[in-house]
């Protein structure tokens, strides 16, 4: 009479030991950050997966498991894979700083949520002290005052980078030499990638004689002496929507126009130099836009702001 029970208090024990082996990441899930610039959401875990889209830092995802040098992540409801490497620890930065792709000031609200009423705004670059992490909005205290923002435009990094990251080219002495891209600033690191004169690349940093730079979705170190800089790199644009004429710092006479934010999303057409577009929305690089009645996206180097 007494196996059944016995059976069953077996089975039990069974189950809690398996949930004690069980992964960590596949019990609850967790929210972390992105670091070290644009980041890839890919369809697979794999370098040669499709991009859905890119995430600059300071971008909060939500992570359902880990899969050895993957994570699958969620971020603004869509769902793939990002490299662990690239996101950090939501408990190990307790200081944000507001970013906003326009310029303008984040809103501090009583309430984690747009309906919320809006105490005050603070322009970007603001030191934040987060007091508790959510998955869209986080609790944070700024000068004295406690309310919530929106953790997308809340970064790791002081000041807006809208306003610091440049742009620039690949410029080397000969026509048929390469550029190294190195995971560190040193001429001894490991090399990412290589690419050819006239590569855009996006720089967010500096470090002696290398820039910090994202150029087709990878992040890593190019030479200063060999980049450069493109005359847009510090433009600051104006509020959505604005219209703006296509141009190509790099000499070309024809812009792509893609269906998604990333250079490797696909070319919707490739426009000529002089087109005019309307710009919907801005971005760090990529910006929504219309052309000829179609929606999609461009660079913001390769367009100039109509007056």
């Amino acid at each position: 009479m007494q196996k059944p029970h016995l059976y069953k208090r077996c089975l039990r024990a069974g189950a809690f030991a398996l949930a004690l082996a069980m992964p960590l990441s596949s019990l609850a899930e967790t929210h972390k950050v992105v670091q070290g610039g644009l980041l890839n959401l890919r369809q697979e875990p794999s370098l040669d997966a499709k991009v859905i889209r890119q995430y600059p830092t300071g971008t909060w995802m939500t992570v359902l498991s880990e899969e050895g040098e993957w994570s699958k992540v969620e971020v603004a409801g869509s769902t793939g894979y990002v490299m662990t490497k690239y996101l950090a620890d939501s408990t190990a930065e307790k200081t944000l700083y507001v970013r906003t792709n326009t310029g303008r000031g984040l809103n501090l609200r009583d309430e984690p949520s747009l309906e919320g009423n809006i105490i005050t705004s603070f322009k970007p670059g603001t030191a934040v002290k987060v007091l508790t992490y959510g998955k869209t909005w986080h609790k944070v205290s700024v000068d004295g005052l406690t309310g919530y923002m929106s953790g997308q435009y809340l970064t790791t990094g002081s000041g807006s980078t809208s306003n610091t990251a440049k742009a620039g080219t690949v410029s080397n002495p000969g026509a048929n030499q390469v550029l190294l891209l190195r995971e560190k600033a040193s001429t001894d690191a490991r090399v990412l990638g290589h690419f050819r004169n006239g590569t855009q690349v996006t720089i967010t940093g500096e470090s002696g004689d290398f820039y910090k730079v994202t150029v087709s979705g990878k992040n890593g170190y190019m030479m200063k002496k060999f980049i450069k800089l493109s005359s847009s790199s510090s433009t600051t644009l104006p509020e959505a929507p604005f219209t703006a004429t296509l141009t190509n710092p790099n000499g070309n006479s024809i812009v792509n126009f893609r269906k998604a934010p990333g250079l490797n999303a696909s070319i919707i057409k490739a426009h000529p130099v002089g087109t005019e577009i309307k710009v919907l929305e801005t971005g760090d690089v990529w910006c929504k836009a219309e052309i000829d009645g179609v929606t999609g996206y461009v660079s913001r180097y390769f367009f100039k702001v109509n007056k």
